[in-house]
């Protein structure tokens, strides 16, 4: 009977021992599978998914982009689980120049650190250059005009990208060749110019009258001019829509 009840405890010794380093297996395993303490994310994989978020955040621009997270080093990440990383945007006001983000580390589901990051941003996309030197108040055209790449970051908005958009207009100052055409040193050439006469046209009820008139400042087809009516010397409110001819609307 004493025999049987040593053999008894001595199993059931073993089965524990047996468990225990079952256990113990398996808890190295999972160490060896999931990652050990302190794993390291490359300097190289940080760059890589903050480029990734902040070109798909510029989209729909239509040149091309060049993205440079500013993280030197590689990081150290405690713990233990396999290790991933998301980005997403915050609150801090981004530039033309520079964008940032906030970089979370995750092992499994639970955010273990997250990194204040900024990515480095440069533009590039198709520019018409002067291909010659053009002159204040000449018409713009398309001999005079070429298309280059060109990095336009902090001329971001101030840049056209095709020669036709440029068609009727003619410059406001000197443009030297090679430079980029700035909307700003261009405008639409005018159908009318200040003090010239202008016939007013307007129609009421039905009726459509005419009387001359002289331009107070120059305009475009399509832009809303003050002139004033020769006979009675009011100044009227009136839309270009031709060359020396304007429509009063009422």
């Amino acid at each position: 009977m004493i025999s049987r009840t040593r053999m008894t405890e001595k199993n059931t010794a073993r089965t524990v021992l047996f468990y225990a380093l079952l256990l113990i297996l398996w808890s190295l395993c999972l160490m060896v599978g999931e990652g050990d303490a302190d794993v390291v994310v490359s300097e190289t994989e940080v760059h890589r998914v903050v480029s990734d978020y902040v070109r798909e955040m510029l989209s729909d621009f239509e040149g091309q982009v060049e993205v440079q997270a500013r993280q030197r080093g590689d990081l150290h990440v405690e713990g233990v689980g396999a290790v991933t990383l998301k980005v997403r945007s915050t609150s801090k006001r981004s530039g033309s120049r520079s964008v940032p983000v906030m970089l979370e580390v995750y092992r499994g589901p639970v955010m273990v650190r997250d990194y204040l990051l900024s990515a480095e941003v440069r533009y590039y996309d198709d520019v018409v250059v002067a291909s010659r030197q053009i002159e204040r108040n000449e018409p713009v055209v398309q001999d005079a005009l070429s298309v280059e790449t060109q990095e336009i970051t902090g001329r971001l908005g101030r840049y056209f990208r095709s020669v036709s958009d440029l068609k009727g207009m003619r410059t406001r100052t000197r443009i030297v060749a090679g430079r980029q055409v700035d909307p700003r040193r261009v405008e639409r050439i005018p159908a009318v110019e200040r003090r010239d006469q202008v016939h007013i046209r307007a129609e009421i009820g039905g009726v459509a009258i005419s009387t001359l008139g002289e331009a107070t400042e120059s305009g475009a087809v399509g832009d809303r001019i003050l002139v004033e009516n020769l006979s009675s010397g009011e100044k009227v409110s009136a839309v270009v829509v031709g060359p020396g001819v304007v429509r009063v609307l009422f």
